[in-house]
């Protein structure tokens, strides 16, 4: 519609009140033509001047930009109607324009999200409201990123709000094509590491035991060689250890644990660990401060600790162990209540603030390949979280400090177990029977022979088919049973066994990572045995599943 030029009287005088009431007329249908978004341009004519105003010409830029720019653009009710999309917001939401306007906004959104959207709504009302959401699509579930702002449409009308949909979807799938490569360089660190800590674990039980082998009539030489393969083997389990705890797929074995107690019996591990150019202080403020925590992880964690401040200290220095009690409250990394935060601090070079923040993050290391896994401050962050607690660095050009913060604990730690190393002589039973199954021979036949020597009648199968028809004729009086085999694993045999009727108690040996599904295959009458297991192990978890 275009308003044609006209000429007004110059008095109001000259007008008849009939002309008036025309003009009035007249006016008001033009400004409601105006309103109604019906009017191009305006012509006002006098005497001397005629001026052209165009009303849609100056936004017209403006809806071009709106209907062919890359985002999704609505227009929403207060009440989440939608009013107006462009076309790239038609194609998010996976429906024609006509189609999505006046439906409305939640239609397209995830249900269990819908009270986020109606969130977004309200804050729109005070400033720009953004979140991520997810929109239903014809291809399915897309991520989005909606930016709502609120403004004031004019006098006598509803609040309107603007709004910005930004598809995640490429965004998405650079982040997760980044974590993957991030992965596969960790996994290629890792693989440096481990080789070389593994390779030197099987030189020292190899190199050990093939001198037992060249000269076995020497008893005195075979025992300390026997002893150096013992000690390759457990120091390749604290390895394994060191992983799971930092993949949290090897549940804590959490408890109350003395911290004095536990420092001063490694201090002369941290004497060796160290040299003798450290100095070590232990500035434990409370004896009989017990925490709660995984007593092996616990110390793992502060041997990595002491290996760190070593290795920053090359020409010696001080480090310096010490306890604090804090109580906490409105602590975002902590749940209220009374932690001991244990320190460890050396005065070495200290790292740059880039390295300090990421210390904690697992394999990064700035260690040569080969010098370290990157595990060490990785595994003492999992074990502290794992246990309801935190760890935290801080690092300057004057050394380096990282404390372990454990909760309190009101219980009375646990007394020592001795039967952990005693080898508990069997033979004086009424020789129950055995049921050994493991899928590796070497280790089947370990237990075989050790359970033997401690007087047990033992049966052996290589697998949970054998063992299971072993059973249906001649139930045994223990189970020992691997967890992870081909075929069968052990939680099924078990489930077949109870099924059958066979209520006999079952020992699940086991290095399997995955805690979750051991423990939900444990149950009652079912111990566990942690591999790898010393002979003194195996004797009193056997023992004690047989009561």
């Amino acid at each position: 519609m275009r308003m044609s030029d006209q000429s007004y009287p110059a008095s109001l005088e000259t007008a008849s009140i009939e002309e008036l009431r025309e003009r009035l007329r007249e006016a008001e249908d033009t400004l409601d033509a105006i309103r109604s978004g019906a009017v191009d341009a305006v012509v006002v004519g006098s005497d001397d001047d005629r001026r052209i105003y165009t009303l849609e010409s100056a936004d017209r830029p403006y809806r071009v930009l709106v209907e062919q720019m890359q985002e999704g653009a609505v227009m929403l009710s207060a009440d989440g109607t939608i009013l107006y999309a462009n076309e790239r917001a038609g194609q998010l939401l996976g429906a024609q324009v006509e189609h999505v306007v006046g439906s409305a906004f939640s239609a397209f959104v995830l249900d269990g999200q819908h009270a986020r959207l109606q969130e977004l709504i309200r804050e729109s009302a005070t400033g720009t409201a953004r979140d991520e959401l997810t929109v239903l699509s014809a291809n399915g579930e897309t991520p989005v990123s909606c930016s709502f702002k609120a403004f004031e449409a004019g006098r006598d009308q509803d609040r309107l709000i603007c709004g910005v949909i930004s598809d995640l979807s490429q965004q998405r799938q650079m982040e997760a094509r980044l974590h993957q490569a991030q992965k596969m360089e960790a996994v290629g660190q890792l693989t440096g590491g481990l080789a070389h800590d593994f390779n030197n674990l099987l030189q020292a039980i190899h190199g050990n035991l093939e001198l037992v082998k060249r000269s076995p009539a020497d008893p005195e030489r075979v025992l300390r060689w026997t002893g150096n393969a013992m000690r390759a083997v457990s120091r390749g389990a604290k390895l394994t250890a060191q992983l799971l705890a930092f993949s949290r797929s090897q549940k804590l074995e959490l408890k109350p644990v003395g911290l004095a107690a536990l420092v001063h019996g490694m201090a002369d591990l941290f004497d060796r660990t160290l040299g003798a150019g450290i100095d070590l202080r232990l500035e434990l403020g409370d004896d009989n401060a017990l925490v709660v925590a995984d007593p092996t992880q616990l110390e793992l964690a502060l041997l990595n600790l002491a290996i760190n401040a070593r290795d920053a200290m090359p020409t010696g220095g001080v480090l310096r162990i010490s306890t604090l009690a804090w109580t906490v409250t409105d602590d975002p990394d902590l749940a209220d209540g009374d932690y001991v935060e244990l320190s460890v601090a050396d005065t070495g070079t200290g790292m740059p603030a880039d390295v300090a923040a990421r210390a904690f993050e697992p394999f990064f290391t700035t260690k040569e390949l080969g010098a370290g896994t990157g595990l060490g401050l990785a595994q003492v962050y999992g074990i502290c979280q794992q246990a309801g607690g935190h760890a935290q660095i801080e690092s300057s050009p004057r050394g380096t400090r990282v404390s372990l913060f454990l909760r309190r604990s009101p219980a009375a730690a646990d007394a020592p177990d001795p039967s952990g190393a005693a080898i508990v002589n069997a033979s004086d039973r009424s020789a129950p029977r055995i049921l050994v199954v493991d899928d590796d021979p070497d280790v089947r036949t370990f237990m075989v022979e050790t359970l033997v020597a401690l007087g047990y009648r033992v049966d052996s199968a290589a697998g949970g088919r054998a063992a299971l028809h072993m059973m249906a004729s001649n139930p045994p009086d223990l189970l020992v049973l691997d967890f992870a085999m081909p075929h069968l694993d052990g939680a099924t045999v078990a489930k077949l066994a109870r099924s059958q009727g066979l209520q006999m108690p079952i020992v699940f040996a086991s290095g399997y990572a995955d805690t979750s599904a051991l423990d939900a295959a444990m149950g009652n009458n079912i111990s566990l045995l942690r591999k790898p297991f010393s002979i003194g192990n195996l004797s009193a978890v056997v023992a004690a599943a047989l009561g």
